[in-house]
């Protein structure tokens, strides 16, 4: 898996040959997109929030060369939404689909973006898009050539993300759309979508049960947590026997089951929400095992950890930070000298056991140019330091520092960070939170011209 990133920053004023590190965000990789989120997505073929749309308006299928309503080649939406909310703290979607790759994850499967980002809110805090007519959607070389490979025609994954101000996502909506021809006006579609029911309006929102387990004195006292906080009954049950019902107040029902027999139970909790119209069913579960401690005699219960799920590896690059080189000659006017901060690299690994494997963080700089020419980025240098590591309980996890790269003007033999030069590694796969720093290191000869230049500096995460 390969998953690359621009660093951002910001061009700043410089001394004499001053240079800064500046760079234009490339697109997410699938890998990155968090989880998939409850409920479908919606096209519409007139503008509009969902609160104006309804089944009259909403679309399923159609050909790159229809027209009607606000539609036209290669434009088969003129609204898009999402059946449910993004999360809190999103501030735009983006819409993409994945090309499918045999052998290979869905997570690692290219991503292509089909529309422009949109920031536009309903009243009930859906994100729809609004952009201009003649917007190109599904006319992709990627789709194209895909179903001329696969006898004209493929199934693909239509995803919706929700991304935070920092372009970061947190989780997307997904759904299948079919797609048949090999040309841009030859191509139909169809989507698999819920329907919409009278006007748009509000959905019902999704609701999760967590289900907890305590001990008083011989008994065992089940907590139901409801979120949102929504009013509803909860039924507790223990395999297919319903031991008890409570309301649920201030997001929480509780339960106490007298005196349940020492060894294994499973509990589940099923929220019946008072509006169904306002909120959707959800139920919670917890598995246990009651017995005695040999010494003390007393009651004990233990609650095993929830399974590791298959997990991701992802990694993120402080887009908004700037990086600032500003030069000084040294006294002999034999060079041009500067030094700054290499923003911090996080890299979070949650992938399973049998999953887990090494990984390693490289940059390369491109060509510094400015107003006094160009600069090689053979002259940019870099001191990885050691990484900081959160390793999660009884993980082995142990990251490790990438090597020294010196300038050209010190070493003819180094191309500087104009190569790809490793910042550091897993060398200890693990679950966890690994924290990658350096320290940049700038030597140019004295006879640069003065100005201000920036070079862009491309980072990738490669698991091996």
């Amino acid at each position: 898996m390969r998953v690359t990133k621009s660093l951002a920053a910001l061009a700043s004023g410089a001394l004499l040959a001053g240079l800064a590190l500046v760079a234009v965000a490339a697109p997410a990789s699938a890998s990155d997109e968090g989880a998939v989120l409850p409920g479908g997505i919606y096209w519409f073929n007139v503008y509009g929030p969902l609160a104006s749309q309804s089944a009259a308006t909403q679309i399923k299928t159609g050909t790159n060369a229809a027209t009607g309503g606000n539609l036209g080649t290669g434009r088969p939406w003129a609204t898009l939404t999402t059946e449910n909310a993004c999360p809190a703290g999103t501030a735009n979607i983006t819409t993409s689909i994945r090309i499918p790759q045999v052998g290979v994850p869905e997570n690692d499967w290219a991503q292509v973006q089909v529309g422009a980002l949109a920031a536009d809110k309903d009243a009930d805090g859906r994100f729809y898009t609004v952009t201009a007519i003649q917007a190109d959607r599904l006319n992709k070389s990627e789709i194209l050539t895909y179903n001329a490979a696969n006898g004209g025609s493929g199934v693909y994954p239509f995803i919706t993300v929700c991304r935070d101000a920092a372009a970061q996502s947190l989780g997307y909506f997904a759904t299948a759309i079919t797609m048949t021809g090999t040309t841009q006006t030859g191509l139909s579609w169809s989507i698999v979508s819920p329907t919409v029911t009278g006007g748009g309006g509000a959905q019902a929102a999704a609701t999760t049960t967590t289900l907890a387990a305590a001990l008083s004195g011989a008994d065992v006292v089940l907590t139901a947590a409801v979120a949102p906080a929504a009013a509803g009954t909860v039924t507790f049950k223990e395999g297919a026997t319903t031991l008890g019902t409570a309301p649920v107040a201030a997001g929480s029902a509780s339960f106490t089951v007298t005196a349940p027999a020492q060894g294994n139970h499973s509990y589940t909790a099923d929220f019946a929400p008072t509006d169904t119209a306002a909120y959707l069913a959800s139920q919670g579960a917890i598995s246990l095992t009651l017995g005695l401690d040999a010494k003390t005699g007393q009651l004990v219960l233990t609650v095993p950890a929830a399974p590791v799920v298959d997990g991701s590896l992802t990694f993120s690059v402080p887009f908004d930070t700037p990086v600032s080189l500003a030069g000084s000659r040294d006294g002999a006017n034999t060079r041009v000298v500067a030094s700054g901060a290499f923003p911090a690299v996080t890299v979070t690994d949650t992938r399973r056991d049998g999953l887990l494997t090494g990984w390693e963080v490289n940059a390369q700089a491109s060509e510094f140019t400015g107003t006094g020419g160009t600069v090689s980025a053979k002259y940019l240098g870099w001191v990885p330091a050691t990484p900081t590591m959160t390793p999660d309980a009884g993980s082995p996890l142990v990251a490790q520092a990438g090597p020294t790269v010196g300038s050209f003007l010190d070493n003819a033999a180094s191309a500087g960070l104009g190569a790809s030069s490793l910042l550091g590694k897993a060398a200890t796969p693990g679950r966890g939170v690994s924290t990658l720093n350096a320290q940049l290191n700038l030597a140019i000869p004295a006879a640069t011209s003065a100005g201000t230049y920036t070079s862009t500096v491309t980072v990738t995460l490669v698991s091996n």
